[in-house]
C-alpha cells in the first residue's frame, strides 16, 4: 500500500540514519543558536522525529517543533515522553508554517530545504523571514547537487534488519530526485509491506543564497557539513542567514 512520506518510516528513522553523527551535528546547530540568534526562542521546521529538538529542549533553549507528516510528530511525541523532554510539536506545512509569536531563530535541518521545489525556495524564505525578529536567525542545510546528482540519483540502496527490510530505488529527474521506498516491517512472525514515495530538488548555492537575499536576508555563513569548508564534491551544505 503506498503511503505518505515518512509515514512507514516514522518508528524507525533515527535507528536507520546512522550515517551521521547525530550529537555531533546536534551541537553544531546549538553552537549556531548561541552566536546568532538575538533571543533563544525558535522553531525547528521540518523537525521529523524530533531529535535535534530534543536536544536544544535539553540544553535550555525555548523551541518548539513543526512537520508536515503526522506519523513523524506521533513518534516525535513519544521519545519526547520516553526521555523526559517537554516540547510541543505542530502539524504543519512548512510553506505555510505560521508562529503565534515572532522568534529568535528557525531552524530546518537535515534536508527539509530539498522538499522545495525551485519556484518554492524564495518564497518560503519569505514565510520564515515574516516569523523572525529582526536579526532573527535562519540555520539550515541542504543535501548538495553533487550528492544529489552523483550519489543518490538513479541508484539502489537496500538494507536488511531483524525488525526492518528495506528497498530503496532512486531516479534522476534532472531537477530533482524521486525515491521510492518499500518497508518489510516485522510484526510478530510475519512482515508487513509498506511502500512510500519523496521527492528532494536540487538547489545550488549560488540559487540559495539569491533566493535569501531576495526574502530580506544577509547571509552571514555557507560552510560545508559542521562548518567545513565547501568542496565540489561534498555531500552537504550549511547556511546561516539574518533577517535584515
Amino acid at each position: 500500500m503506498k503511503s505518505n512520506a515518512y509515514s512507514a518510516l516514522a518508528p524507525h528513522y533515527e535507528k536507520l540514519i546512522t550515517s551521521c553523527d547525530y550529537e555531533q551535528w546536534s551541537q553544531y546547530v546549538y553552537n549556531k543558536v548561541n552566536e546568532y540568534a538575538p533571543i533563544k526562542k525558535g522553531c525547528d521546521l521540518a523537525c521529523g522525529s524530533g531529535y535535534f529538538t530534543r536536544y536544544l529542549k535539553r540544553q535550555g533553549i525555548d523551541i518548539y517543533g513543526v512537520d508536515q507528516s503526522q506519523e513523524m510528530l506521533l513518534e516525535a511525541q513519544s521519545l519526547s515522553i520516553k526521555e523526559k523532554v517537554p516540547v510541543d510539536y505542530q502539524n504543519q506545512d512548512i510553506k505555510k508554517f505560521k508562529s503565534f509569536e515572532k522568534l529568535g531563530f528557525i531552524t530546518v535541518i537535515n534536508d527539509g530545504i530539498n522538499y522545495l521545489s525551485q519556484s518554492q525556495l524564495q518564497s518560503a524564505f519569505k514565510r520564515f523571514a515574516s516569523n523572525l525578529v529582526k536579526g532573527g536567525a535562519l540555520i539550515f542545510d541542504i543535501s548538495s547537487e553533487y550528492k544529489l546528482k552523483n550519489i543518490l540519483g538513479d541508484n539502489l540502496y537496500c538494507e536488511d534488519r531483524d525488525e526492518i527490510t528495506y528497498i530503496w530505488f532512486n531516479t534522476f529527474l534532472g531537477d530533482s530526485v524521486k525515491m521510492d521506498l518499500t518497508f518489510f516491517t516485522k510484526d510478530g512472525e510475519k512482515y508487513v509491506r509498506s511502500d512510500e514515495s519523496h521527492v528532494q530538488y536540487i538547489h545550488n548555492t549560488e540559487e540559495v543564497k539569491n533566493a535569501l537575499y531576495n526574502a530580506g536576508f544577509d547571509v552571514v555563513e555557507i560552510s560545508g557539513h559542521l562548518g567545513a569548508p565547501l568542496t565540489e564534491d561534498g555531500h552537504r551544505v550549511n547556511f546561516v542567514a539574518v533577517k535584515k
